[in-house]
């Protein structure tokens, strides 16, 4: 119960990390004053994406923790 409780939160971390990015670009997008065609997902900014990189790096090591214990049993 426990793996499968770690993958579910792991997954759930995950997810809302790359909705909160996607929501970021889409914001920076609407805000922009000169107008905005097609939102793009700003890989080079590295000042806003350090913000999502440990979340997401957390909720990968919730899902492999419990994908080991799956795997262990």
């Amino acid at each position: 119960m426990k793996a499968i409780l770690l993958l579910t939160s792991g997954a759930i971390l995950c997810s809302a990390t790359a909705a909160g990015w996607v929501w970021l670009n889409a914001l920076a997008c609407g805000m922009n004053t000169t107008g905005c065609s097609k939102l793009t997902l700003n890989w080079d900014d590295w000042e806003s994406l350090s913000f999502f990189v440990p979340s997401f790096a957390l909720g990968l090591g919730l899902m492999a923790a419990g994908g080991w214990r799956i795997l262990k049993r």
